[in-house]
């Protein structure tokens, strides 16, 4: 035989179980309290800031904005009459790293 005991004490058992779950259900009582103390209130109305309100229509400006980026990658006349047209930014690169600038041209 060992000198070790064989058989287990369930009492210390259950008494451990009980102070873990004690411990957690304290825990999640403190979260709980944390979490209800600093969520944000609810959002009874908008508030908007004081004049002068410098982009009056965010969605608006956004929309635009979008739709200038997409015209940025499409190839079109700007005034036809007098020859200037629009490309793509990439593409302009290319072409100004092709050709040497003009000995003149101060641009």
């Amino acid at each position: 035989m060992s000198h070790q005991r064989q058989d287990l004490d369930t009492r210390r058992i259950v008494w451990s179980g009980a102070v873990l779950l004690a411990a957690l259900l304290v825990v999640l009582a403190v979260c709980f309290v944390l979490w209800r103390s600093w969520a944000p209130p609810a959002l009874q109305h908008v508030h908007r800031p004081p004049e002068p309100r410098l982009q009056p229509d965010p969605t608006r400006d956004l929309a635009t904005y979008r739709r200038a980026q997409r015209n940025a990658e499409y190839w079109g006349w700007v005034d036809r009459e007098h020859g200037i047209a629009r490309i793509p930014v990439e593409r302009a690169m290319e072409l100004m790293a092709k050709q040497p600038p003009e000995t003149g041209d101060v641009r």
